[in-house]
């Protein structure tokens, strides 16, 4: 039984034995960071060997480690905590009826 492959390139599935890998091009090169001053602890953050140091002493990360829905999705989940509606608020409210019930017997 023949193989296929998703070929994203031509967009449809293509035989195993014709797919041919993209060139994904060069390495990556990013340029230097521009030194600021840390609002920790107040030392000059001017390379990132130094902020990488920096942050994993403070135990902080920076906010582009994160993807862009990020902020978005925290703050839906923030907002379901705070309504009660998540799943978790949702089985500890059964369970408390349950307990009331079993003790004050109905």
């Amino acid at each position: 039984m023949p193989s296929f492959v998703w070929d994203s390139a031509q967009n449809k599935l293509v035989p195993k034995e014709e797919y041919q890998t993209p060139d994904r091009g060069g390495a990556a090169v990013h340029g230097d960071i521009e030194s600021f001053v840390s609002p920790i602890d107040g030392t000059v953050i001017d390379d990132r060997g130094k902020l990488r140091r920096h942050n994993a002493k403070h135990g902080v990360t920076d906010s582009r480690d994160y993807g862009k829905d990020y902020l978005d999705n925290a703050q839906k989940k923030r907002e379901a905590d705070m309504r009660g509606t998540t799943r978790e608020a949702k089985r500890e409210r059964v369970q408390l009826i349950d307990q009331t019930l079993r003790q004050f017997g109905r």
